[in-house]
């Protein structure tokens, strides 16, 4: 497999919507799953994987329920 470029990793966040936020979470996790712990790609995948998650979070009706 070629080296995972961030590149790479904004194709697969770039279309994100919440209704898909976490199953595109799960296909940046594998892809970036082999990178050591201080590679910048690595730390740009997480990022974005922290983004996705919010906007996930994004769809929740939770927050309604409490207001």
């Amino acid at each position: 497999m070629a080296k995972v470029t961030t590149t790479d990793i904004d194709a697969l966040w770039g279309p994100a919507t919440p209704q898909f936020a976490y199953q595109i979470a799960e296909r940046l996790e594998a892809l970036i799953a082999d990178l050591p712990a201080g590679d910048p790609v690595r730390a740009h995948g997480e990022r974005r994987l922290a983004e996705l998650d919010e906007l996930g979070h994004d769809t929740s009706k939770g927050d309604e329920l409490h207001h």
